[in-house]
């Protein structure tokens, strides 16, 4: 008996084509996204010393991994020159660039905020992962091949930096994990 009271409430896995994601500002990029990826998150350590050995414990400062997405690319480049736009415009290599700039920075288009949203086995959603302050930080390069036989469109990579991301449970069916309060937004 006590082994059935401790099964999950819900059996269901999670499924990885189940996803969109909203870049704010960019919708070319996020209406051809094929693929993202949840950042990984870590914490340091401080060293503990103790006469005997030294232990380590939860240090204070978290660390967010990159943000990755691929998108297939339009056949007039509209979504990876939205990105390129995007890099040239913070980085400013050449003079055209710098009056961009100076708008964008008015504007406060050098970041924005972007939405990784996960949905259920019925494609319903479930989960936001809310990233605040995003930038590119680069952007692949575009691969053409005429020796291909079938049709592969071409795809580009992004990676993004960002100041943190949030988790948002949208169906309000998990108050604890393993303990712990889960941030509902």
């Amino acid at each position: 008996m006590s082994a059935l009271q401790s099964l999950p409430e819900n059996l269901s896995l999670l499924s990885p084509v189940g996803f969109r994601f909203l870049l704010n500002n960019r919708p070319h990029v996020q209406y051809f996204c094929q693929a993202a990826n949840v950042p990984g998150i870590s914490i340091g350590t401080i060293p503990h010393a103790t006469p005997l050995k030294t232990y380590p414990i939860g240090g204070d400062e978290v660390t967010f991994e990159e943000l990755s997405i691929r998108f297939i690319i339009d056949e007039n480049m509209k979504n990876w020159r939205e990105i390129y736009d995007w890099i040239i415009t913070i980085g400013i290599p050449r003079e055209t660039a710098q009056e961009k700039y100076r708008i964008a920075r008015t504007a406060d288009d050098l970041t924005t905020d972007a939405t990784l949203t996960i949905l259920t086995g019925s494609m319903n959603p479930q989960v936001n992962i809310n990233f605040k302050e995003l930038f590119p930080i680069s952007l692949s390069s575009i691969q053409f091949d005429s020796s291909l036989g079938d049709i592969d469109y071409v795809v580009a990579d992004v990676t993004f930096s960002y100041e943190q991301y949030e988790y948002e449970n949208l169906l309000s069916n998990d108050t604890t994990y393993e303990g712990a309060p889960v941030y509902s937004g």
